[in-house]
């Protein structure tokens, strides 16, 4: 079992069962099986870090500070139940056993008012002897206001595509003032917002990659030396740059193998439909329409649609054109293999001045950096990491979760290495990276457990 399914178990037991106890007597076998399951989960869990967190925050329930968005009736009770007592965050250490998780359900079901008498749900505890588990008030970290900001994204991109797939326009749409969030994201923590475009999910690729685009585009735009509303104008031309694929027939869409004369004729028309669109919606400015429209118009002029007396691609085009090969190529789908990121960019500098402006190829790679979040690495040690952070004063010497150690075992004790990181007698570094892992090494590793 995964740990997000670990967590989405412990989350269904504990808020069903603080409603069970209105119910059942503790003594109940469902009380029971129910109260030693959470115990085996919580000893999975602690078994490779020191605490679990539950926590709400801004009315979303975290565990471990991932967000459960899908929310049921009983996480909703169970986050006003939260609410009512007045606390927001529990705490789990590795001494908690099934007596104490029982108590902790106990207090959880009982009345606030009553509750209140008992002089609330931490002295209860404390009368009770548990050890193994602290009320404790949980701030929201950047790291998860970044990720809340690029899912509220991808939510927007999964309304406005189901919308326009049913042959309506979206009535109202958020998607403007996300992208502003999502630039104020890079500012705030450029790393964390770049690994979350590497996290993989075939189910979503579709929308993830809306979002990454938008992001990916941001982040060049703004090297180069973009400003105010052009970055926004860009930023949104890349979050929308594939939206007319929602007036291609699915069939296309999903083919997984290649496409014929026919069908690759109906697929190049999706940057036409994504200016109409655009301009259909209505709100958004036609420099963005003008950016979607020249996405896949090659720097030399080439690709589609036809340019129509343009001396040269877009600026904005440009931008989005190197951002959605990158993204396409780092990311892992039914039909395609993941490229590791070095390779993805080693694609784009041999097609620059083709395919892709040079100078804006050399910025996207220089702030990407030598090894981009995402590349998977070997050490002087024989361990493999993959890059969780770039290092602007020395990039070489990024930051690194590492996967397998010294004899090729998997890592389960997640930690972030800084591989500046020197030995105190001899001084010299503990950790180097001496060459990247290719992509067809990297199959049987789960990415998404490093980076998120």
């Amino acid at each position: 079992m995964s740990e997000n399914e670990q967590f989405n178990e412990l989350i269904t037991l504990f808020t069903g069962t603080v409603k069970n106890l209105s119910l059942y007597p503790k003594t109940h076998p469902t009380i029971q099986t129910a109260v030693k399951k959470v115990n085996e989960i919580f000893h999975k869990l602690l078994a490779t870090r020191r605490e679990v967190v539950i926590a709400v925050i801004k009315n979303t329930l975290l565990v471990e500070k991932t967000p459960f968005y899908t929310t049921t009736k009983g996480i909703e009770e169970f986050i006003d139940r939260l609410s009512s007592i007045g606390i927001n965050g529990i705490v789990f250490n590795r001494t908690i056993n099934e007596k104490e998780i029982l108590i902790l359900f106990e207090s959880l079901s009982i009345p606030p008012e009553e509750l209140k008498q008992q002089n609330g749900i931490t002295e209860r505890l404390k009368i009770f002897g548990v050890k193994g588990v602290e009320i404790k008030k949980i701030e929201e970290d950047l790291k998860t206001e970044i990720f809340k900001t690029y899912t509220a994204a991808r939510d927007e991109i999964v309304n406005i595509m189901s919308e326009l797939r049913l042959g309506r326009l979206p009535e109202k749409t958020a998607i403007k003032e996300l992208i502003r969030d999502l630039h104020d994201s890079m500012l705030k923590d450029k790393n964390t917002l770049l690994c979350l475009t590497m996290l993989q999910d075939y189910d979503e690729y579709t929308f993830n990659h809306s979002v990454n685009v938008g992001i990916l585009s941001l982040m060049l735009a703004q090297e180069l030396g973009f400003k105010s509303d052009d970055l926004f104008y860009i930023g949104l031309a890349g979050i929308l740059h594939d939206i007319g694929k929602t007036r291609v027939p699915r069939e296309i869409i999903l083919k997984p193998s290649k496409l014929n004369d026919e069908e690759w004729n109906e697929m190049k028309k999706h940057p036409v439909y994504g200016r109409d669109i655009i301009k259909e919606i209505g709100g958004i400015s036609d420099i963005t329409a003008h950016f979607v429209l020249y996405h896949h118009l090659r720097y030399n002029l080439d690709g589609y649609p036809v340019s129509d007396g343009l001396t040269s691609q877009p600026e904005g085009s440009k931008i989005i054109a190197i951002s959605d090969t990158y993204d396409s190529m780092t990311t892992l789908r039914p039909y395609q293999r993941r490229f590791d990121p070095r390779e993805s960019i080693d694609f784009l500098s041999r097609q620059s001045g083709e395919n892709f402006s040079p100078e804006y190829v050399k910025v996207f790679i220089k702030a990407l950096g030598i090894y981009p979040i995402g590349s998977v690495v070997r050490l002087d040690t024989n361990e493999v990491g993959v890059v969780i952070k770039t290092n602007d004063t020395n990039p070489q010497r990024p930051s690194i979760r590492l996967i397998l150690d010294s004899s090729g075992n998997i890592v389960n004790q997640i930690e972030e290495l800084f591989l500046e990181e020197k030995d105190a007698s001899t001084r010299q570094y503990k950790r180097t990276i001496v060459s990247p892992v290719g992509s067809a090494q990297q199959g049987l590793i789960d990415l998404n457990k490093y980076i998120k």
